[in-house]
């Protein structure tokens, strides 16, 4: 019985496909070029400025990092000084990466990270 629906459900899988859209024909040229050139402004080429320019006012009362410093912060404090739409570890991941090439490591503790 079992083999009959699977048998019957697949051959009409196969028949029926829908009905197809090309996504890309629906959008107008007008709105993808805008989505385009609206991309937030990059100061001087780091994207992560701001993010360290508030590390450094939060934990280092606005003096730069300094090379060689190790920062251990809990999730929940780095989302009060830094926020991210996406509230986990990951989403601090480039600042992390941009921070170690300045020579500072950025360590993230979380009540999930065991």
């Amino acid at each position: 019985m079992i083999q009959l629906l699977q048998a019957m459900f697949s051959s009409m899988a196969e028949t029926w496909h829908g009905p197809t859209m090309d996504v890309r024909a629906a959008i107008p040229e007008a709105q993808k070029e805008k989505s385009i050139t609206s991309a937030p402004s990059v100061k001087g080429g780091d994207p992560y400025a701001d993010d360290i320019h508030r590390l450094e006012d939060a934990l280092n009362d606005g003096h730069p990092l300094d090379n060689g410093r190790c920062i251990e912060i809990t999730l929940q404090d780095l989302l009060q000084i830094i926020p991210r739409k996406r509230r986990r570890i990951d989403a601090y991941r480039g600042l992390v990466s941009r921070l170690n090439k300045m020579g500072v490591t950025l360590t993230i503790n979380s009540q999930k990270t065991k």
